[in-house]
Order: structure tokens, then C-alpha cells, then sequence
């Protein structure tokens, strides 16, 4: 079996040619994130990934997520979504709040 076909990367040729999360905020779609192990869906605003992730192809953001309640990144797919007015209603959508900064020190023994 092929390296990239068991990391699930693709080749970056053909990557750039995948549809961007720009273009998913362009038709209103919803980025739908879901671990597989434990069955847990949450729907995304593009617009708030293109601020954490940048724009990228939608297909590579879910090796940058981890499961909210098992904590295990292997099994998350990404799928759009394009729900109906009626489906709209009530839809729970996780939104970005802030982005938070961490800073830590760095130190270094120096001998005086």
C-alpha cells in the first residue's frame, strides 16, 4: 500500500484542485464534522474554520480536529452540508468565540 494512501493525504496537485471553505461560505453550506467511533456530529460556519484553519480544501480540516467526548482523531470524517430553511431552524451550530493566546516562557541557564 502506498504511503499517502495510508495517511489519507493526497497529493498537493491534486489538492489544490479539492473545493475550498471559501466557497462553501459562498453557498451557505455547513462544514459537518462526526467521530465515527462514537457517533458525535458538530456543524461549523465556514466562515469561523477560514479564521482558525485558513482556506483550505474541506477534506484535510478533520485531521485538524479531535473527538469532544472520546478524544480520538483516527476516526473524524468532514462532509458539507446544505440544509433547507426548515432545517435551519432549530440547528445547533458551533460558533467561534475568541481565539485564545498562550504564552509561555522560555529560559536559558547562562553562566555570569
Amino acid at each position: 500500500m502506498r504511503k499517502g494512501a495510508q495517511t489519507g493525504r493526497m497529493h498537493p496537485s491534486l489538492a489544490r484542485h479539492l473545493p475550498k471553505m471559501s466557497s462553501a461560505v459562498e453557498l451557505g453550506q455547513f462544514i459537518k464534522i462526526t467521530c465515527q467511533h462514537c457517533r458525535v456530529t458538530h456543524r461549523y460556519n465556514p466562515d469561523d474554520l477560514i479564521k482558525v484553519l485558513g482556506d483550505v480544501p474541506f477534506l484535510n480540516i478533520q485531521t485538524n480536529f479531535h473527538c469532544s467526548k472520546c478524544g480520538k482523531r483516527d476516526y473524524m470524517s468532514a462532509d458539507l452540508e446544505t440544509p433547507s430553511a426548515r432545517e435551519r431552524v432549530g440547528m445547533k451550530v458551533r460558533r467561534l468565540v475568541e481565539i485564545r493566546t498562550v504564552q509561555r516562557p522560555v529560559w536559558k541557564d547562562v553562566t555570569l
